[in-house]
């Protein structure tokens, strides 16, 4: 049997370790198996002392390097294998050298698969939490997408309602500006209506007030063509205050017919009275000139009367004084 120093052994262990990785069928054969056991048997038997014992940290290394690199081997491979030569080794070589004495390393191949298997187990428990912890990261980053694109929405969507907050706002206050406004013009309607009635029925009052106190003073010809003209200025002021009533209140209709009619009618009534003044179609008839002859005969009559009564009494009055004068 070969003597190796420890770092040999060290290195031997690495080499057996990743050898049993690699196949299924390295074990597959009885002379394959009893290679594996005397080198097993190499590393760990000593004649001088306690038999070898593995570091550690040499198994965790070698199993993560081979975790690293699926080139290098399969721990799952691995694990098998040992379990093959944990169940199968049996010592049966003896050291000639040292009174053929029996080389038995079965506790060392125990502790072996034991602590291969528990760093096997190690890094698939810490790959299946780290691949884990990455499903839940990939999850949380889904979320995270998910809470952005939420919150992006949410963003337009509050956007969207101060825009139309500000829109009704808006309208809200044209409507309350138009309302005023309408309100206003409605106001001043009232007033103007109000105005043309007493402009209407004032003028109207005076005028006829005064055609009547003077309609003895003046020719039926005068006095036909003054109402007239008086009544189509009236016409027309109360037609004009009513349209600009109607243009405050924004109606662009206008019935012009109305005024039009008005003075076309107004206008024959002038024409008409002129006509009647150069035809006399409107003269005094002869009845009534002689009453009026009469009237004043009487009145030159009653004139004579009271001329004579003054000079009687002034006769009588120059008499008196005569008297006195003589008594």
């Amino acid at each position: 049997m070969q003597i190796l120093n420890e770092q040999e052994k060290r290195d031997s262990l690495r080499q057996l370790l990743m050898d049993l990785s690699k196949s299924q069928d390295v074990l597959k054969d009885r002379k394959d198996r009893r290679d594996y056991y005397l080198r097993l048997e190499a590393i760990y038997y000593n004649t001088d002392s306690d038999n070898y014992r593995h570091f550690y940290s040499d198994i965790f290394a070698c199993l993560s390097l081979i975790d690293a690199d699926d080139s290098l081997g399969n721990l799952d491979i691995l694990a098998q294998n040992m379990e093959s030569i944990k169940e199968g080794y049996i010592p049966i070589n003896r050291d000639e050298a040292h009174n053929n004495e029996l080389i038995d390393i079965r506790k060392e191949i125990i502790k072996l698969y034991d602590h291969t298997n528990l760093d096997i187990s190690r890094i698939n428990y810490t790959k299946r939490m780290a691949g884990e912890t990455q499903s839940e990261l990939a999850r949380a980053k889904v979320l995270i997408e998910d809470l952005k694109n939420k919150l992006a929405e949410s963003d337009v969507a509050r956007a969207e309602a101060v825009n139309h907050l500000n829109t009704e706002s808006s309208k809200l206050k044209e409507e309350v500006r138009d309302g005023q406004k309408k309100m206003q013009n409605e106001y001043i309607t009232i007033l103007g209506i109000f105005a043309a009635i007493v402009l209407a029925f004032t003028g109207g009052m005076t005028f006829s007030s005064s055609v009547l106190e003077n309609i003895d003073k003046a020719s039926i010809y005068r006095m036909i063509t003054i109402v007239l003209i008086l009544g189509l200025v009236l016409s027309n002021l109360i037609w004009l205050l009513i349209d600009f009533l109607r243009d405050i209140n924004g109606k662009s209709i206008r019935k012009w017919w109305l005024i039009a009619i008005t003075d076309v009618v107004l206008l024959l009534g002038l024409l008409l009275t002129f006509l009647s003044y150069k035809n006399h179609w409107l003269d005094v008839s002869p009845r009534a000139s002689i009453s009026t002859e009469a009237e004043q005969h009487i009145e030159g009559n009653k004139a004579t009367i009271n001329t004579e009564d003054e000079e009687s009494e002034t006769s009588k009055s120059e008499k008196e004084i005569t008297t006195n004068k003589t008594d």
